[in-house]
């Protein structure tokens, strides 16, 4: 039996009512868990958390505290405490994430897979077509980091690839997921199309995700993830001069014939 974990990036802000919104949300996941995988642990890099304790579960927790690291610190930081621990798999997660399945075996058979495929990874894939930015399909789920199960094998020769949404840089998860996608395509396998993760759908609740909640230029860091994902389809690996893809200033969108904006994603 191979030694798994759940991997989960945490942070709470201070202001309220985020806050408690955002520890009821990960509570929320954790009874999921326990009720779907309580053999399992979970691993958490538990930023700003300060006095705040989960529920109790069947599973064992591992509560990483950290002040606040960022998007892409506490991706990295995930990755070094999974292989710090031992692990032989992880299955990553955002704190606010939300499980869908469809039947009493969805949760079993995910795990299967896994066991199936001890140096593979896994995606989400969508019971239908997702439809990808200009008006592309594409065979994911777009939050692909979300439920995505990565061994050791792979995650120690493929680290988080260093680029930070939060500096405008890029997306680091649909990029990492483009990564794994072409440059280790024969270890990938398939999912089943049975269990999937909601994300940016509480819609009775007053408090957006983290990322929702933030103004960016979407269009700026769109183009540059666009930039690195076509390097990554034509050769295989990740650029090592991914600093010079960078755009730093927002450009209005150029628009096709059509009316639609000149962009398209990867996968």
């Amino acid at each position: 039996m191979l030694k798994k974990c759940f991997g989960i990036p945490s942070w709470f802000p201070d202001k309220e009512p985020d806050r408690t919104q955002r520890q009821e949300r990960i509570n929320r996941l954790f009874k999921q868990l326990n009720d779907l995988w309580h053999d399992i642990d979970i691993l958490v890099i538990a930023q700003n958390w300060q006095d705040f304790k989960p529920i109790e579960t069947k599973n064992k927790q591992i509560i990483k505290e950290y002040p606040e690291l960022g998007i892409l610190g506490a991706r990295k930081t995930l990755r070094e405490e999974f292989l710090k621990a031992g692990y032989d798999y992880i299955i990553m997660m955002d704190d606010d994430c939300i499980i869908q399945v469809d039947n009493e075996h969805a949760a079993d058979d995910y795990m299967q897979e896994l066991e199936n495929h001890p140096q593979g990874f896994c995606f989400i894939r969508p019971s239908g077509k997702v439809r990808g930015s200009n008006y592309k399909y594409h065979p994911y789920i777009g939050a692909q980091l979300n439920l995505c199960a990565i061994s050791r094998y792979i995650y120690e020769r493929e680290p988080m690839v260093d680029l930070d949404p939060q500096k405008n840089e890029a997306y680091e998860d649909s990029v990492f997921a483009c990564l794994l996608h072409h440059k280790w395509a024969k270890y990938e396998f398939i999912a089943p199309n049975t269990i999937r993760p909601i994300q940016f759908r509480n819609y009775q609740e007053k408090v957006p995700s983290t990322w929702a909640n933030i103004k960016r230029p979407q269009y700026l860091i769109g183009k540059n993830t666009d930039r690195i994902q076509a390097y990554i389809v034509q050769h295989k690996e990740f650029p090592s001069d991914y600093k010079s893809m960078i755009e730093k200033e927002y450009k209005p969108p150029e628009y096709t014939a059509d009316g639609r904006k000149d962009c398209f994603l990867y996968f």
